[in-house]
């Protein structure tokens, strides 16, 4: 999670750039803007998200469905936040032989990086995720974490976790969750090269999955909430839209008829078991003739 876990007031940046590009933050910047890459690094975040400038306070990640979740980073001390490069925040020293860092991305989620500067650092970061009322943690099987809104609506989620050492090369990890917390393993080996970055980036999925979606005749945004709230593994729906191409694959078959039978249809064997669903009916189905 990979945590996919960003103005004035609510979105303030989190300090002023450094100038120094010798400094710790500078050289921190680079490690990290060098795994990540920075081609979908935002000059601002998102609203509704939030930058902290201590790393002890909690970054905070806006969803579509105007739910706010906030991200604590595995701080042991705080640290004052100096923003670097082409705007990665960096943490100095925050853990023990750990960097921490925040980047704000193009697609309104945002990332929280640790870095492991040597073989001493902890191969295990907690992150503590505030969640609305009601609202919990699923792990996926590709690795990635859920959010999902007590109302069963998708409120976002951690990306499939990576790590990268400093010849670029991948490092094994994963997450593992213990209530609310997000625990990122990092398992390093003799061949490994340090600094060592890993990534979980918090996404908004009920953006992603409407983008480009027709949404005049019935609620894109709605149905695709329902779609992803329901594509877990386990559930009676994951195999249905897993085989028909995925949640977009399935907004886009709905967002091409324009009536409940056309959209059974269309959907073949699966369209029963979603139309049985109560919450992808209302969102997807009810507003069809």
């Amino acid at each position: 999670m990979a945590v996919s876990v960003l103005l004035a007031s609510g979105q303030a940046m989190a300090a002023a750039p450094v100038p120094d590009a010798d400094s710790q933050a500078a050289r921190t910047a680079a490690v990290v803007e060098a795994a990540t890459g920075t081609s979908d690094i935002a000059p601002a975040p998102a609203p509704g998200t939030t930058v902290p400038q201590q790393s002890t306070a909690n970054v905070k990640a806006g969803t579509a469905t105007g739910h706010a979740v906030s991200i604590t980073l595995p701080s042991a001390r705080n640290v004052t936040g100096a923003t670097a490069g082409k705007n990665t925040t960096v943490y100095p020293g925050a853990a023990q032989a750990t960097d921490l860092a925040v980047q704000p991305t193009t697609d309104g989620g945002i990332r929280a990086l640790a870095v492991l500067k040597d073989a001493t650092a902890p191969r295990e970061q907690r992150y503590d995720i505030g969640l609305p009322d009601g609202a919990r943690l699923v792990e996926l099987d590709n690795g990635a974490v859920a959010a999902i809104a007590e109302s069963g609506t998708l409120l976002g989620g951690f990306d499939t976790p990576w790590a990268k050492d400093a010849n670029g090369r991948p490092v094994p990890t994963s997450y593992r969750l213990e209530g609310n917390t997000l625990v990122q393993t990092v398992q390093t080996d003799n061949s490994t090269v340090f600094p060592v970055v890993a990534d979980p980036k918090w996404w908004d999925k009920t953006k992603e999955i409407a983008s480009g979606m027709v949404g005049d005749t019935w609620n894109s945004m709605k149905c695709g909430g329902a779609l992803g709230a329901a594509f877990i593994p386990g559930s009676s729906a994951y195999k249905v839209i897993k085989n028909a191409g995925g949640v977009k694959k399935v907004l886009a078959t709905l967002a091409s008829v324009d009536t409940k039978k056309g959209a059974l249809s269309a959907l073949g064997s699966g369209g029963s078991t979603l139309f049985g669903i109560k919450s992808i009916k209302t969102a997807c189905f009810d507003n069809l003739k």
